[in-house]
């Protein structure tokens, strides 16, 4: 994948592929190339997507051999894209919602044991056991046991679904993109070496 900057605040970059499925699929290694597998293109588009600045626009190049880089094959690869942003956001959102489902329930039981913790810190703290035992368990284990009843439920509503609204947003900057299919440009050949024989030496040139 090479990259270029355009005007202020956009950005262009292309992705080459063979054939358009590498665009969701894998691509197999090729060991007689020296060739490793390769991971989808739509993964390379995502990380670059995430690397970008915020709210900067940008195209994305897919390079395909002259023969498949049609205006079908272009619909296409955007109608494919667009769906898979669709599916991946429905599905983030699903998890973001199952998240504060979770978040909510527990935190019915939290605040009960938050409560109970403070009743019985307060409870310990005015009683006559000796300053060790009052220090322990009111200004120590009971507190720890009130503030722990609130952990996981506010860690849950807060940060629990920090991933699922990085994706979110991700996939609504990757939908926002533009995509361009261009065909892959052939190299020049280059002119063969010419050789000269002078005498019991040859010399090549280029």
């Amino acid at each position: 994948m090479t990259m270029r900057n355009g005007r202020a605040g956009a950005y262009e970059f292309s992705v080459r592929l063979e054939e358009p499925n590498e665009l969701f699929e894998e691509r197999a290694a090729d060991v007689e190339q020296g060739r490793p597998p390769e991971s989808p293109a739509i993964q390379q588009i995502r990380d670059d997507v995430a690397d970008r600045p915020r709210g900067a626009s940008g195209t994305v190049v897919i390079v395909l051999p002259a023969d498949r880089a049609t205006p079908r094959v272009e619909q296409g690869i955007r109608r494919a894209v667009a769906r898979y942003c669709e599916a991946e956001i429905e599905h983030a959102e699903h998890e973001l919602a199952a998240i504060r489902r979770d978040g909510w329930r527990t935190f019915l039981f939290g605040a009960v044991v938050l409560a109970l913790g403070l009743i019985l810190s307060e409870s310990v703290l005015r009683s006559s056991f000796p300053k060790e035992l009052r220090d322990f368990f009111g200004n120590g284990l009971f507190l720890v046991v009130a503030w722990v009843g609130l952990w996981y439920p506010l860690d849950t509503l807060v940060y629990g679904g920090q991933a699922y609204r990085n994706e979110r947003k991700l996939l609504r900057a990757i939908a926002q993109l533009e995509i361009v299919v261009r065909p892959e440009r052939e190299q020049p050949a280059r002119p063969a070496a010419a050789t000269a024989v002078v005498g019991d030496q040859s010399f090549t040139g280029g």
